[in-house]
């Protein structure tokens, strides 16, 4: 699809997931680590496709910059790479894998890879090395895998839950 193709539907379509994924995260910020996002963004990839995912991703990463009041040059570069592994692997390299506990298995790996981005410009910023900064955000990376897996799970016992996210 190219983006020139774009049609109302599309654009709404967009929209309105952008919201659910800004909103849903918003929501559950009192829970450290505990969000929908790496799921929603597992689910779009699947059903919308790269292009529409990657406008979603981009929408959501500056909504969540501005609200927040984190745009940086630090954060929002590593925030949008993060993300946007998603829908590009997803796409390309495991295009194939269409099994709910493959897709499970996977949202612990982005999980990682997402919480990993930060260590470099965490780092820097709080002038910690790398590897105490990794020391001391394990437990949160674990709390983002499990939620990312559970959540994946339960679409695995409830495949018409999805469904409410996209149509």
């Amino acid at each position: 699809m190219n983006i020139n193709k774009l049609k109302v539907y599309d654009i709404v379509l967009i929209a309105i997931l952008s919201s659910v994924l800004f909103a849903q995260e918003q929501v559950l910020t009192f829970l450290p680590n505990v969000q929908l996002t790496v799921f929603l963004l597992v689910l779009y990839s699947k059903k919308l496709g790269m292009l529409r995912t990657i406008i979603i991703v981009i929408i959501h990463v500056v909504l969540d910059n501005v609200v927040m009041g984190s745009m940086s040059l630090y954060y929002t570069p590593t925030m949008l790479v993060g993300w946007l592994i998603i829908p590009i692997t997803l796409n390309t390299i495991f295009k194939k894998v269409e099994s709910n506990f493959g897709l499970a298995l996977l949202g612990v790996l982005y999980s990682f890879i997402y919480s990993w981005l930060y260590i470099i410009p965490s780092s820097l910023l709080t002038q910690v090395s790398p590897l105490t900064y990794l020391i001391s955000d394990v437990l949160f990376e674990i709390i983002l895998a499990m939620s990312s897996f559970i959540l994946s799970s339960w679409r695995l016992c409830f495949p018409r839950f999805c469904c409410l996210f996209l149509f």
